[in-house]
């Protein structure tokens, strides 16, 4: 647990002003709430709170081709991010005073948060702020979560009773209440994750009675189960998206089926939707794939609707982390590679919290060790683009990525767009091109990232990493490194989806040798325009850094389709070592 003694720091100047802290309220208000608090909860009591609400819209989205071989990728497929336990990591509204806290970056390659935590007092646990505001920003809908704690951890029939209570005309009083803490904060729905056995029977101090249980009740509680699922998504507003976890079944009795079958189908359709997706328990082939995608067919459902889980937390072994790869092949059609369900991606946190088994060393320790965030940030990469951190590569052996089967997304849609390559932490904050904070994270201060992070096509000794050192503005700023070679290296950064005025220009802020270096513009005619930074004198130059103001006139009309940049080709002896800290284009 992170829970730290609130500092709070106040620094502020002609520039700037920040409110910094050290408070992670793992288990506390607004973020979780008891069961009692959340029945009573309302937009001016004392668990609710003004400074959670995200008015962050959540941005439209285009599907991003990186190049030709990808263009038959499924953008059906969804995928559900689920870091567990949130309420450790992130719980926080200010800037906190500290850089090695946990992030996330790759955006463009989900599309729901959930804000996976619970504790058998806190029932339901509601997402930060920071955390949506930038998930909106990037497209990504965040769901909060319902937790019903396992019997032998504390979870009780009386609990699950309590939340299924109906007022006098038969509305589920939770319901509303969760429907309403959700339009308040402007977050995007709910994992009803129900884990408790509501057959099993408690004594007085809440201990589980071993060998004994109450069918009768479990049954009943377990029909009223049903009834409240399909009862909160018929009222949750449009948009809204309400999960169920593949545990309980109608009977009450907690038993994973790892799969949609006749005994848990209730839950995502029973003539009405009881769910708008279902989050599937782990231990599944491509056989139980496959009949659950026919079933959820055959009940008027996709098989986009089931999120096939997978736990990656290398101490567990259903999808360990990087050594089991076949669970993500399993999930595509084998002739077509087109997908079956979405993805469900559990414990990807293990960069972070991991501390390492004898069959699976530590990827990170970022946690208790700030100068180890290049391994943090790199095996989150890993995740995406695969064993050798480079997307344009297909990994014949090993770990092959998520993105090498569902495609990223992007939104950059519109003009004006800048970005400083800054990931919402950092060993330090630079504004206005001085120092203003040390060590520092806040999720809801990071920029639209490139959305391929990173491919780098001609040169594999060419790499592209964050750097926390070298910081135009922010807290971060991209870095290229290697040695040219006999052919040019091209880095794609953005998939764009916006179109070019007659005025309009592109500012590019950078440290180090450009002589070899081309911002390249691709045209949604797949022309791709290059313009050397070699070629043009820099407008201002500030602690060594020089910013470039390309004119992209010539290109007015067109809608543009990709931003990178590029390397001529050169001699092994030609050294690369280039910061980019600002890449915009301006009206």
């Amino acid at each position: 647990m992170m829970l730290k003694t609130l500092c709070s720091i106040l620094l502020c100047s002609t520039f700037f002003c920040h409110a910094q802290s050290n408070d992670i309220r793992a288990n506390q208000g607004p973020f979780a709430l008891t069961l009692e608090q959340a029945l009573n909860w309302t937009a001016r009591s004392e668990f609710s709170s003004t400074q959670n609400i995200s008015t962050e819209p959540l941005a439209r989205r285009h599907a991003a081709q990186l190049d030709s071989s990808r263009a038959k990728l499924d953008t059906r497929v969804k995928v559900l991010y689920a870091p567990d336990g949130m309420n450790n990591f992130a719980n926080y509204l200010d800037t906190q005073a500290t850089f090695n806290l946990y992030n996330f970056t790759h955006w463009s390659q989900i599309d729901v948060l959930n804000w996976f935590a619970g504790t058998a007092d806190h029932v339901v646990q509601i997402p930060a702020r920071p955390w949506v505001d930038t998930a909106h920003r990037n497209g990504v809908k965040v769901i909060g979560s319902i937790f019903l704690a396992i019997a032998k951890y504390g979870g009780s029939a009386d609990t699950a009773e309590a939340l299924l209570k109906q007022d006098a005309q038969g509305r589920f009083i939770m319901a509303h209440r969760l429907v309403d803490i959700a339009q308040y904060y402007g977050f995007d729905g709910w994992l009803m994750n129900q884990e408790t056995n509501l057959t099993a029977i408690k004594d007085a101090e809440n201990e589980l009675v071993e060998g004994q249980k109450d069918a009768r009740r479990g049954a009943k509680l377990g029909q009223k189960m049903l009834a409240f699922m399909q009862y909160l998504t018929a009222i949750a507003p449009q948009g809204m998206e309400i999960h169920w976890y593949d545990s309980m079944l109608e009977n009450g009795e907690v038993r994973w089926q790892n799969q949609l079958n006749e005994k848990n189908q209730a839950f995502l359709h029973q003539g009405v939707s009881s769910a708008d997706a279902m989050f599937m328990n782990y231990w599944w082939n491509k056989p139980m794939v496959e009949r659950s995608v026919s079933l959820a067919q055959e009940l008027g459902r996709s098989g986009y609707d089931l999120y096939f889980g997978a736990d990656l937390w290398p101490s567990r072994n259903a999808q360990r982390a990087f050594s089991k790869t076949q669970w993500l092949e399993d999930l595509f059609d084998s002739d077509t590679k087109q997908g079956l369900t979405s993805i469900a991606l559990f414990a990807p946190n293990f960069n972070f919290n991991f501390s390492g088994e004898p069959h699976t060393p530590v990827f990170s320790k970022f946690k208790d060790d700030p100068q180890d965030s290049l391994r943090f940030y790199q095996t989150e990469q890993r995740l995406f683009v695969g064993d050798d951190l480079n997307l344009a590569n297909n990994d014949l052996d090993g770990w092959p990525g998520i993105g090498r089967y569902v495609p990223a997304k992007t939104t950059v849609n519109a003009l004006p767009f800048e970005t400083h390559f800054n990931t919402g932490q950092g060993k330090k904050l630079v504004e206005n091109g001085q120092q203003v904070l040390s060590g520092w994270t806040d999720m809801s201060k990071q920029d639209l990232l490139p959305t391929w992070q990173f491919a780098v096509y001609g040169n594999p000794s060419m790499t592209v990493a964050y750097d926390f050192e070298e910081v135009f503005s922010g807290g971060s700023s991209l870095v290229f490194t290697g040695s040219l070679s006999a052919q040019e290296t091209r880095i794609p950064l953005y998939q764009t989806h916006f179109l070019l005025g007659k005025n309009n220009t592109a500012t590019l802020t950078l440290k180090g040798d450009v002589n070899a270096l081309s911002l390249y513009v691709e045209t949604a005619d797949a022309k791709r325009h290059m313009f050397a930074l070699n070629a043009i004198t820099p407008s201002d130059s500030q602690q060594d850094w020089r910013t470039y103001e390309v004119s992209l006139s010539a290109l007015a009309k067109q809608r543009i389709a990709q931003l990178g940049m590029l390397f001529n080709e050169g001699t092994a002896e030609e050294n690369v070592n280039v910061y980019l800290g600002q890449l915009a284009i301006h009206q």
